[in-house]
């Protein structure tokens, strides 16, 4: 897995599809790691699609400190992803945290981001149900921190390499609890992001926005305001969360038909 440096963080990711396709960054949600996207990005064979372990998951360097993750912090990965592949811009995307980030890339370096993918974002109203409910998770994983070296020892057990979604799966359980806190109180410590229409106005790229219904942290009025408010949004809705978890091909479906409408 190719790594590069950005400051004092290392970070890791994986490259699919064509080496000399259009950029995009596909970014993973809260305490995932990259390969939860692995078969979405096996389904866009055309584009250069960067699969990118956002500090404090996967395989990416991981600060204890909480302040080192911040929305400015996060976004700051996905312009240094840019910088070392030398790309000027790239369709950037994720679901959760991934789109939250995407979405705070595209506020603060709008030159760089082509067009957004923006999956299950956690806007003003999931922000009120996921406070209290990260605060508790934070504080779980603050009383879990002697049990790091079960972490060690999850995070080495074997998966097939044809079930990237169980890899995953085993980077959430293998967390270290010390890390995992860290994440989890610096967001909590940010507020949530601007989705003003004065602000949000300034986002002229395409933006593809996927909401899905009965989830109470990525709330589908979140999603349809978003995508309201951008100047240039598509939405689609899925059933439930898991709908694109479990039937991939037809999000990158969407996707496909969302690049075809994003300038090169």
């Amino acid at each position: 897995m190719p790594v590069f440096a950005r400051d004092d963080l290392e970070l890791h990711y994986a490259a699919r599809g064509r080496p000399d396709g259009r950029p995009v960054v596909l970014l993973h949600g809260l305490l995932w790691s990259a390969r939860m996207l692995e078969r979405v990005a096996t389904l866009l064979p055309e584009e250069r699609v960067i699969l990118l372990d956002l500090h404090g998951h996967g395989r990416s360097s991981r600060p204890t400190d909480p302040s080192r993750y911040t929305w400015a912090e996060l976004a700051a990965d996905v312009v240094a992803v840019l910088d070392h592949l030398g790309a000027e811009r790239a369709v950037v995307g994720g679901l959760s945290l991934g789109a939250n980030v995407t979405l705070a890339t595209a506020l603060s370096h709008p030159q760089r981001v082509a067009g957004m993918i923006l999956e299950m974002p956690v806007l003003l109203r999931g922000h009120r149900v996921g406070r209290p409910a990260f605060g508790s998770l934070a504080a779980l994983y603050r009383a879990g921190g002697p049990l790091h070296p079960a972490s060690r020892l999850l995070a080495r057990l074997p998966v097939p390499r044809r079930l990237p979604e169980a890899a995953a799966l085993r980077d959430v359980a293998a967390a270290d609890p010390t890390v995992a806190a860290a994440v989890l109180r610096g967001l909590l410590d940010e507020p949530p992001l601007p989705e003003d229409e004065a602000t949000l106005a300034g986002l002229t790229m395409p933006a593809l926005v996927i909401g899905h219904r009965n989830d109470p942290l990525h709330v589908l009025k979140d999603a349809r305001d978003l995508a309201r408010r951008l100047p240039d949004a598509t939405l689609v809705e899925a059933p439930s969360i898991v709908t694109f978890r479990l039937r991939p091909a037809e999000l990158a479906a969407h996707i496909r038909r969302f690049l075809a409408r994003v300038p090169s």
